[in-house]
Parts: structure tokens; C-alpha cells; sequence
């Protein structure tokens, strides 16, 4: 686990200027030079550990454009599905053609793995201390501070087992390799965990985070509150097939959240862009909001997946949708708007390429600065969560109820099909493989659902995409350990 200490060396990747510490502790501390001692010295500055760790998730580490944390990994997971097609540029071409994550020396396969180790460190050492404050006057804090640790330990082991390793199989053992969860704040040598395990874990963190809690109310929407934990615990028991759990708490999680606030976007705000979705609308429950002052270019989500910015990656060539998905929306859907089928609708200059079916969903607020909000979790993905659990259970009338109430938002005209059983399960798939383009869902849910990837019959060229088909249970499905792991740790074994 060596590889993971450049970025987390103690806490000094943390400690960046949110706005958390005052003036003075900024003056005296350079965020680069921020000693142990400082960092666990208050609860406020393990809050301020916390901002950190939330910053780290949409900035760039290390040198490799495209792979900007969070947002880079979600591009890299759209690539490798059925849904998101581009034809010219080279940025995550090698993971299109379901190439690049196969390869234990790429660094689409190594940055992952790296950064969320790099996090899970940071977080494991919040919770080393943070007990020392339990009986703190502000326990609301103390409270959040573990909570959003948990969180973020959970959130990241979760990602790297859908990534590294076979999928959870409902009703099995699950004894096949998973990855280490590492609870302690080291990078000492340790074998990979079975994926029951892992996700025995996850579960374990997130209940513990969602009862330290539901006693804490975060300021911003960039820090996990009892909605967002509640949105993980059924993210969670959807990829375990666990359909009653799933249910369960993205119903908890639609109603705490609508409570405090946030709604389904409807009307014209579902063409905000994306970009200004905390200001705009009120359905982002989990993002990060970026300032029009911290220019990250070509490490930004909006370099690469929106229609606007000026860089040689949009310019060349926008991400498209695939024509069969496009194909299934309704004349009346407000969605049809995210992507010009006809590819002849306006560009910022005409040095801009078109090709049909390219998104206009994502817009960065101005095409010389890609900066934006990125939102890690919404309204809608709990709604189709809450809605395809159901129907999986058999729950005919419930989860049609759920689907036909977020449906209505983004197609006024919309009207129940009567579908039943499979079909169903399947109009709600469609739905959220609507929805949710673009945002890192659609590789997991064909994975966890043991679906083939298929590209056939549609927009993708092959001397292009390299693959139209993957099997159900290819290896492929399973990004490689990457080498650096397996050359610093001697417990470390390869996937098959």
C-alpha cells in the first residue's frame, strides 16, 4: 500500500482553505505543511479534516487529465457501458474499448485505486481521534464528524468492490476476492477481504454513520447529511440485490430529504446544465460546488462531458448518447432536450464538430472555465431506486405509484403502461438509464443485474469503440489489481 502515501501522508492532503479555519491558523499553517499535532489538536479542525477529504473528491491528483477524482472515475465507468458513445478523442478511449482498466500499468486502472485508498487513509485517521471529543460541548459536531467519516469509508470501499471485483450474488456465500477494508489508519500490507465481507462492513460503517447522524444537520450540501447515508445504505442493498432493504431506506431517504427541502427538478429546470444544480434546483442532495475562481480545466467533469467548454476534447468531438436509448423517450419527454439527435444544433463557435445524438445535458457555466457543480447523489436516483426495488419484490401498485410521480416531472404526458412483473422492472431500468446518463450508474447497474454489455445495432462504431459486445461474468467485468499494489504489498493477489 505504498503507493497510496504521496496522497495521504498524515492529513496534509486535507487540510485545504474551506473556509473552516480562521485567518490566523491559515497564516501560521500552510495547508502543505499542517503537523499531526494541529490537525487532531481540535473537533473543529477534524471537521475542517472532513472539508478536506469532501475538496480532494473533485480536484486533481497527480498529473493525469481526465481522471479529476470522483468525477473522472464516474466518465471512466459511463465509458465502459452501453450508453455513452464518442467517435474522435482520446481521453478514456483505452476504457471504451474496455482496454484500459484490464491493464494492471494504466493509470485509468491505478488512479482509482490509489485515490480511494488515499481517502480511506484520511478518514480512518478522522476516526482514530475523533472519540477523543465524544464528550465535547458540541456534540452535534462530534456527532457529524464521525458520521461523515463512516460515510466516506463506506462510500469508497463500496466503489472499489464494484470496480475490483466480482459482483455480489444474492443468496450465495460471496467468498470470491473483494478488496481489503482497511479500518486502520496504515498502509501496512493486507489481503484482499471476500466480497461478503466487504459489503459486511460497508453496512456496518453505514449504520453507524446514520445513527451518529440523525443528531447533525450539515451547513452545505457538500457534506453527508442522514439523507445522503440513507441514499448509500440503498445504493448499497441494490447492488446486493437486496430489494426489501432497498426500499426500505430510499424511501427514508426521498422523505428525509424532501423535509428538509430538496424536489424532483421539473419544467425548466431540468435544462440548467447541471453545472448550477444547487443554485437552480433543489434535488442535488449530495455535491460539490465548485467557484468560479478555482479553475481546474482539463481536470473537470465539464472539460470532458459537457457541450460548452472550449477545450480540444469537447471540441473534437462531444460525448453522444447511444440512438437505441435516445429511442425509447416519448415525443413528450423534457429529457429529449439533454442530447440534439439531428447533431446540427448550435455550438458555441464553429470550430466545434457535430455528431448526432451529443449531449447538451451537462453545461459549464462558461465555455473558458470548466468549473461546476458535480452532484454525487439526487432526488431522482432514490425515487427509480425505491421504484425498481419494489417491482423486483413484487410490489406492483407501490412501485408503480413511485414510478409515475417522478415520471410526470420529466414527461407531463406520461401515463402508467400497466406493466407488470419483468416489464416493469424494465420500464424502470429504462428510466433510470435515462435519467442518470452521464453520472456513473449504468456499468453497475448492467453488472450487478448480470447483464452483457451490448453495443449493436446503434451509433458506436467498432474501428472506433473496439467492443459492441462483453458477456455477462467476463473477466472484463473486473478492473485489474493494478501492479504497484501487487509490487508493495506481498498479501496482494491478482484477479483472474
Amino acid at each position: 500500500m505504498k503507493n497510496i502515501k504521496y496522497i495521504a501522508c498524515g492529513l496534509l492532503t486535507l487540510m485545504l482553505s474551506l473556509g473552516s479555519c480562521s485567518d490566523n491558523y491559515l497564516e501560521t499553517n500552510p495547508t502543505d505543511k499542517i503537523s499531526d499535532a494541529t490537525a487532531y489538536s481540535s473537533l473543529q479542525n477534524l471537521y475542517t479534516c472532513i472539508n478536506g477529504i469532501q475538496r480532494k473528491m473533485v480536484s486533481q491528483d497527480g498529473s493525469v487529465q481526465g481522471m479529476g477524482g470522483e468525477p473522472g472515475f464516474i466518465i471512466c465507468r459511463e465509458a465502459l457501458g452501453d450508453d455513452m458513445n464518442f467517435q474522435t478523442i482520446n481521453w478514456h478511449k483505452g476504457v471504451l474499448q474496455w482496454v484500459s482498466h484490464r491493464d494492471e500499468n494504466s493509470y485509468y486502472c491505478y488512479v482509482p485505486w490509489q485515490i480511494y485508498y488515499g481517502w480511506i487513509l484520511n478518514a480512518n485517521l478522522v476516526l482514530k481521534h475523533v472519540d477523543e471529543y465524544s464528550n465535547d460541548a458540541d456534540h452535534a459536531l462530534y456527532c457529524g464528524v464521525k458520521g461523515e467519516a463512516l460515510c466516506f469509508r463506506a462510500f469508497c470501499h463500496f466503489n472499489l468492490v464494484q470496480m475490483y471485483a466480482k459482483r455480489y450474488q444474492a443468496g450465495q456465500t460471496n467468498s470470491q476476492l473483494g478488496v481489503p477494508y482497511r479500518v486502520e489508519p496504515n498502509t501496512d500490507a493486507m489481503a484482499r477481504n471476500t466480497v461478503e465481507e466487504v459489503y459486511s462492513y460497508i453496512n456496518k460503517d453505514l449504520d453507524d454513520a446514520i445513527a451518529l447522524l440523525a443528531n447533525y444537520t450539515p451547513s452545505e450540501l457538500n457534506h453527508f447529511s442522514l439523507e445522503v447515508a440513507y441514499g448509500l445504505k440503498a445504493r448499497v442493498a441494490l447492488a446486493m440485490q437486496d430489494y426489501a432493504t432497498a426500499a426500505q431506506y430510499a424511501d427514508l431517504s426521498i422523505k428525509k430529504a424532501e423535509a428538509d427541502g430538496h424536489a424532483l427538478m421539473k419544467g425548466d429546470q431540468l435544462q440548467c446544465g447541471f453545472a448550477s444544480m444547487t443554485s437552480d434546483t433543489n434535488e442535488a442532495m449530495w455535491a460539490a460546488m465548485t467557484q468560479d475562481d478555482q479553475t481546474i480545466y482539463f481536470y473537470s467533469f465539464y472539460a470532458y462531458m459537457s457541450w460548452n467548454f472550449n477545450s480540444s476534447s469537447i471540441r473534437s468531438g462531444l460525448k453522444s448518447i447511444s440512438q437505441t436509448t435516445y429511442d425509447l423517450m416519448s415525443q413528450t419527454d423534457l429529457r429529449r432536450a439533454w442530447w440534439d439527435p439531428t447533431g446540427k444544433a448550435g455550438t458555441p463557435t464553429k470550430a466545434y464538430k457535430q455528431f448526432p445524438y451529443q449531449v447538451r445535458k451537462f453545461r459549464a457555466r462558461d465555455i473558458s472555465n470548466a468549473v461546476g457543480d458535480f452532484t454525487f447523489m439526487r432526488l431522482a436516483e432514490m425515487y427509480l431506486t425505491k421504484a425498481e426495488a419494489l417491482a423486483h419484490l413484487g410490489k406492483t401498485a407501490e412501485a408503480q405509484e413511485v414510478l409515475t410521480a417522478f415520471a410526470v416531472t420529466r414527461d407531463p404526458s406520461y401515463v402508467s403502461k400497466g406493466n407488470t412483473g419483468d416489464a416493469l422492472v424494465q420500464e424502470i431500468l429504462t428510466q433510470r438509464r435515462i435519467e442518470l446518463w452521464g453520472e456513473g450508474f449504468r456499468w453497475y447497474d448492467l453488472k450487478r443485474l448480470n447483464l452483457p454489455m451490448e453495443r449493436t445495432g446503434n451509433n458506436f462504431k467498432i474501428a472506433y469503440c473496439g467492443v459492441l459486445e462483453v458477456p455477462a461474468g467476463d473477466v472484463r467485468w473486473n478492473y485489474a489489481i493494478p501492479k504497484m499494489e501487487l509490487n508493495s504489498n506481498n498479501l496482494m493477489v491478482r484477479n483472474d
